[in-house]
């Protein structure tokens, strides 16, 4: 069982005071069960069940937004403050700080744009006058299924086998080389200019050409 320290003054601080009693339980919660390089892998359903009270994205991003750096499509968050509080300074010499620098390497959390709050679904932007002036435009990836995927190809008029695009992206966990995937009709697409005509006439795609996509 992982122990952290906790910050006793946190109930002092502006950003805590100002929180909405649900908000505060799901500052503490992100807190508990982000990694231990600060990273949460988002996953609202489960926070609203443990913490007891319902949790959107779109709310949760708005009311978080300037301590969050939201990356990876929105599926994870990273906590700069965190680190701060847990670590101090991070020293390459330190075991303990050795796989956390590790992970944030791995992401390279503190030189990524991340993905602005405003471009979350349900999320928009405001001026100062509170009127809307930026409709969202970004969409968390949802994998499709075997009827999605066959009802798509059949509109093309294509020959992707869908249990076969499915089962490798499966097996990929989704993602394209070292992206997650963001459009998998673009993926559909790209399956189609890159097929190839086997001894037999039918088209297949080539396995060396699945990790471009």
């Amino acid at each position: 069982m992982a122990k952290r320290l906790t910050d006793s003054d946190k109930w002092k601080k502006g950003f805590i005071r100002g929180l909405a009693p649900k908000y505060k339980l799901f500052w503490l919660y992100i807190l508990d069960d982000c990694t231990h390089a600060g990273i949460w892998e988002t996953d609202f359903e489960v926070a609203s069940i443990r913490i007891g009270s319902k949790i959107t994205e779109a709310e949760a991003v708005t009311v978080m937004a300037s301590h969050i750096v939201i990356f990876d499509g929105g599926n994870k968050w990273f906590i700069p403050s965190f680190i701060d509080f847990q670590y101090v300074n991070l020293n390459e010499n330190s075991r303990v700080h050795q796989s956390v620098i590790k992970a944030l390497e791995k992401y390279d959390v503190y030189n990524i744009k991340g993905i602005s709050p405003n471009d979350i679904e349900g999320v928009s932007l405001l001026d100062k006058d509170g009127i809307v002036i930026k409709k969202p435009i970004i969409k968390r990836f949802k994998q499709p299924t075997a009827d999605e995927v066959y009802e798509y190809c059949t509109d093309r008029n294509n020959k992707v086998c869908p249990d076969t695009f499915i089962d490798f992206y499966e097996s990929k966990g989704w993602m394209v080389g070292k992206v997650k995937m963001k459009d998998w009709r673009a993926c559909v697409r790209t399956w189609e200019k890159n097929s190839v005509k086997d001894k037999s006439g039918r088209k297949q795609l080539a396995n060396k050409d699945y990790n471009k996509f």
